[in-house]
């Protein structure tokens, strides 16, 4: 049985990718990639999966951050994980870029605002609070302008996520801000997302399985 799941997230300017069977995180690549191309992406799966030495047929699984974020940057993601999903008929699970961010966070006494930014200097936060140990979506996500964002927040707030530098101090002096290495978001989390998803059947429909877009402005 092929036990590899493949984690894809390119949602945003940040790309990421990941390989992880039941026990570990094989591999992780995150880079800035300004521009999502498929054809580039593509490339980097297949040189982390010879670095690997994991062949095609030892994937079984592909999760993919189907969003919110740019509409170039999820498209390509789920356009390269249902190409693969569909040509060796592979399960396949999308994971919101939101739950990435949040389940990279350590527990925190205060609620939790993850932050994903989404263009024309606008930032979809989505509220998080901790249940039984993990993080757990408490409200709908909704849209701001960076400066709108600023002058809502109130403490007690842990904010973690996409934090322009230009933003970043503003923050700070309100609220509790994550440290860079955890604003990073990582394929490998969505890795351990998806493989728990698929111990338990949970998987979702290749064929309907969609983006999360946010509204044009």
């Amino acid at each position: 049985m092929s036990v590899v799941l493949l984690a894809l997230d390119t949602c945003t300017a940040r790309a990421s990718i990941a390989l992880r069977d039941r026990t570990t995180l094989r591999a992780e690549m995150t880079w800035e990639a300004q521009r999502h191309e498929t054809a580039a992406i593509a490339a980097r799966i297949r040189d982390l999966m010879r670095a690997c030495r994991i062949a095609p047929e030892d994937i079984g699984c592909v999760a993919v951050a189907i969003g919110p974020g740019s509409f170039t940057g999820v498209r390509c993601g789920l356009a390269i994980g249902k190409g693969i999903a569909v040509a060796r008929n592979l399960p396949m699970i999308g994971v919101t870029a939101f739950d990435v961010i949040a389940h990279a966070q350590p527990r925190q006494p205060a609620p939790m605002l993850a932050l994903l930014e989404i263009g024309r200097n606008r930032v979809a936060a989505c509220p998080y609070e901790w249940h039984e140990g993990a993080p757990s979506v408490a409200g709908e996500w909704q849209i701001h302008s960076w400066a709108e964002l600023v002058e809502r927040v109130e403490p007690p707030l842990y904010v973690c996520g996409d934090l322009p530098p230009a933003w970043i101090a503003a923050l700070r002096a309100k609220v509790t801000v994550a440290p860079a290495a955890l604003n990073l978001r990582r394929a490998g989390f969505l890795a351990e997302l998806g493989m728990a998803r698929w111990e338990r059947g949970e998987v979702d429909d290749v064929m309907t399985l969609t983006a999360i877009y946010p509204p044009e402005a």
